[in-house]
């Protein structure tokens, strides 16, 4: 079964797949609650990249929040941020956001970055999370990422990769869910893993990367995770996949069955993160 492709708009001069996960109330809460569950690892990212203290930095694809409050942080009051979103509605969240905050020093605009051959060269750093992983497009967002910031600028990059992302004691209906999944999520699921490559193809140096893992048990609203998906993605697998309506019930039925059990536990995707400079 080929890999059913996210369809692809133009938003200003870049060409921006659409996020499949949507916008919706539910999807609003689930993102504010990933920015808290990767807080520390994005904090550490920060912690590897020197910026001077009135710095110009970008959050690209920031949604209702993003790293946009530790961003601000540490550029301080003579710094600024900016974050960009191609969805009204996460561009309001993230106003509302912004505001509750008291963050001063933060923009967001509803746009997409520009091309490559069209950005300014204005940032000290451009960082992206969990963007690359939602489109078909990885490298042409990199590029631009690379072409927005100054000679000697970074480029910061957070992404999953599903090889990891794992249940213990395996399951075949957890196996068979993900792989159906990966084929209709609309962007590489494993593209944490290609992080270095995809930067150096950028033409920048410097690169650096780590990662952390997760691991999660019944009661964590992360051990389900994967049957959240399937729900979201429900018409999608019926559209593109041999399944039927009864077979996918099933399916998530047991594999619902199987993570409620007190001893199984879920180890997360793996979260990669890569840090380059631009020479």
């Amino acid at each position: 079964m080929s890999k059913a492709p996210a369809p692809v708009r133009d938003v200003g001069s870049t060409a921006v797949a659409e996020y499949l996960l949507g916008s919706s109330s539910t999807e609003r809460e689930r993102l504010l609650a990933q920015c808290e569950l990767l807080r520390p690892a994005s904090a550490a990212l920060l912690d590897t990249i020197p910026l001077p203290t009135d710095a110009d930095v970008l959050d690209l694809g920031c949604g209702p929040l993003g790293i946009l409050d530790l961003l601000s942080e540490r550029v301080g009051p003579t710094g600024s941020v900016t974050g960009l979103d191609t969805d009204r509605r996460m561009i309001g969240w993230a106003r509302e956001s912004v505001t509750e905050l008291a963050l001063g020093n933060v923009e967001v605009r509803h746009e997409a970055l520009p091309s490559a051959t069209a950005a300014e060269a204005r940032y000290d750093l451009a960082h992206c999370r969990l963007l690359l992983i939602n489109t078909p497009l990885p490298r042409r967002i990199l590029d631009s990422m690379a072409a927005a910031v100054r000679p000697g600028g970074w480029v910061a990059v957070q992404e999953f990769d599903w090889a990891t992302w794992q249940c213990d004691p395996p399951h075949p209906a957890w196996s068979r869910l993900k792989d159906l999944l990966a084929g209709v999520f609309g962007g590489d699921v494993h593209i944490g893993a290609r992080l270095p490559g995809l930067l150096c193809e950028a033409g920048l140096t410097d690169i650096q990367v780590t990662a952390h893992a997760y691991y999660w048990q019944p009661g964590d609203r992360y051990q389900t995770l994967l049957l959240s998906f399937a729900h979201l993605f429900r018409d999608r697998l019926l559209r593109h996949t041999a399944l039927t309506s009864e077979e996918l019930d099933s399916l998530t039925s047991t594999l619902h069955n199987h993570l409620g059990r007190p001893h199984t536990t879920v180890r997360e995707s793996l979260l990669v993160q890569a840090r380059a400079r631009k020479p």
